[in-house]
């Protein structure tokens, strides 16, 4: 599976000349996580995140502690002084696996998709979630026009719980084309190959 597949195109964005008051009211009302901060050339310059805002927006409450608390530095009004610079990115042909590790090994939820330098999109974790939830009948519907599409009918194919059984004859090297193309279908879990007998 390919971000470009999943990803949600075009991203919500905000310019950095932005109030950072307008991109809380981007996170809360769109109810996103992250949010790609752009140039006039719509280039990616960095990303405002909850964390970010969370860090820098929420102050103690004194009513909370029996010390007086020290004065809080003011938050600043403009996203450049809280957004990430260079933050992690992805590219529309990347491949949703690579994307998965990332995510499960940082606390990162969304990562922006670009063409160069330019913002064509996002993608996070639910879009992930989302491309698993298919019928398992919308799947073999989708396999059998891709086996098609590629003169591979010969095939048996199979989908229980978005994973996917082929079964026929063929060279390993025929064997291999077909698990390649169950692969490429948006929300194919695992392919297995059942051997004939």
């Amino acid at each position: 599976m390919l971000v470009r597949e999943i990803m949600t195109a075009p991203a919500v964005s905000i310019h950095a000349d932005a109030a950072l008051d307008d991109a809380i009211e981007l996170l809360a009302g769109r109810r996103i996580t992250l949010l790609p901060v752009v140039d006039d050339a719509e280039h990616l310059v960095g990303v405002i995140s909850e964390i970010d805002v969370l860090r820098r927006a929420v102050q103690p409450d004194g009513r909370a502690r029996v010390m007086p608390l020290p004065e809080s530095e003011p938050i600043p009004p403009h996203i450049t002084d809280i957004m990430t610079k260079e933050p992690h990115t992805t590219t529309e042909g990347a491949d949703v696996a690579d994307l998965v590790d990332v995510f499960v090994s940082t606390s990162i939820k969304s990562l922006p998709v670009v063409r160069g330098e330019k913002l064509i999109g996002i993608v996070s974790r639910s879009d992930i979630i989302r491309a698993f939830w298919r019928s398992d009948d919308d799947l073999r519907d989708d396999l059998v026009a891709a086996f098609a599409d590629y003169g591979q009918q010969a095939w048996s194919i199979r989908v229980t719980h978005g994973v996917v059984t082929i079964g026929g004859t063929g060279s390993a090297r025929e064997r291999d084309v077909a698990v390649a193309i169950a692969r490429s279908v948006l929300g194919v879990r695992r392919v297995q190959v059942e051997e004939a007998a």
